[in-house]
């Protein structure tokens, strides 16, 4: 039997991991919750994560800044960033960063699931 893929999430509001985390094991993945950048790169499961979402504006180390950790210490792990705030530019330099997707809070559930499906499908 085939395990489910694991999805990683990253926001330093704990109700943002939890909510999200609920969401994401609803739609058939498994989710593990973190509430900083460190901690995500601090597990030993790490390789083990088929994608990431991470908010983007986090104290110590940003979104934009782990998607670039990710991939040095990683094999280019798909990474969703997240964010609340609207930023001329922000998209593109998510983007440019190396990040899979951009997606801005309040997202669309079926947005959002199409959107994690895509990177799975991508770490395949």
């Amino acid at each position: 039997m085939q395990q489910s893929p694991l999805i990683g999430i990253v926001d330093d509001d704990p109700d943002i991991p939890a909510a999200l985390g609920s969401l994401v094991r609803s739609l058939g993945y498994m989710a593990e919750c973190f509430s900083s950048a460190e901690d995500l790169l601090a597990t030993k499961r790490l390789a083990k994560f088929a994608c990431v979402i991470s908010d983007i504006h986090m104290p110590n180390m940003s979104g934009l800044e782990l998607v670039s950790e990710l991939h040095r210490r990683t094999n280019n792990i798909p990474v969703i960033l997240m964010t609340g705030r609207f930023e001329q530019g922000l998209r593109e330099k998510a983007l440019a960063c190396g990040a899979s997707a951009f997606v801005t809070k309040p997202f669309g559930l079926d947005d959002l699931f199409d959107t994690i499906k895509r990177a799975v499908e991508r770490r395949s």
